[in-house]
């Protein structure tokens, strides 16, 4: 009786110490990290001011992952940010870039590359000059023509004036003679003794010294 009772006490022993056993999981087995992409919005060549995101992702990564961000430059990758996305304003950020990732237990991986155009709207010193010597050249051919429009405008004048001068009076005098149909001679009877006028014909004179040929 003491026998079966002692063996029963030993059997609900074991019984629950199988049951208080802990369950042991598997936690060797992790998620590997897949093949980068790295995506640009926008992806095409943007004026400066305006931005330039890019971002790396997976498919499949483990819970924990180091992003990373390289440019090309000297034909040397440099590092230029870390996570995930990368925002990109000034025109001397254009340039190669890559993102990296690195979990505990998965080697890193590198994205492809993607090329960046941030494009200057500023001008440049040479740009200025240029502007300020087509502006001065601009400038000068106005003054140019206003001179040369304001010199051939004198000489008009003048030689307005001078036509006036020469035909007036030549018009005036020509006006004043007598204008005649018979181009014969032409006799004035004359004398200082205030004498009437005779007959202008040779035929008829009646005395010497009173007319005389004008011809």
């Amino acid at each position: 009786m003491l026998c079966g009772i002692i063996l029963l006490f030993f059997s609900c022993e074991s019984t629950v110490k199988s049951q208080m056993t802990p369950i042991v999981y598997n936690t060797t087995a992790t998620e590997e990290l897949s093949p980068l992409q790295l995506e640009a919005t926008p992806n095409y060549p943007v004026a400066a001011g305006q931005s330039v995101s890019l971002h790396c992702s997976a498919l499949t990564m483990p819970a924990s992952v180091t992003w990373s961000w390289q440019r090309l430059k000297n034909q040397t990758w440099e590092e230029v940010g870390t996570g995930r996305e990368l925002t990109l304003t000034e025109p001397e950020q254009s340039g190669s870039y890559r993102c990296s990732a690195e979990a505990l237990l998965s080697p890193k991986l590198k994205s492809s590359n993607h090329n960046v155009f941030i494009i200057s709207m500023r001008a440049t010193v040479g740009e200025n000059l240029g502007i300020a010597a087509f502006v001065l050249s601009l400038l000068a051919l106005i003054i140019s023509l206003t001179v040369l429009g304001l010199g051939w405008q004198r000489l008009g004048d003048r030689l307005t004036a001078s036509d006036t001068t020469v035909k007036g009076p030549e018009m005036q005098s020509k006006g004043d003679l007598p204008q005649t149909d018979d181009d014969g001679d032409v006799y004035i009877n004359y004398t200082s003794t205030n004498q009437a006028y005779t007959d202008l014909d040779p035929t008829n004179v009646t005395g010497d010294n009173m007319y005389s040929d004008l011809s």
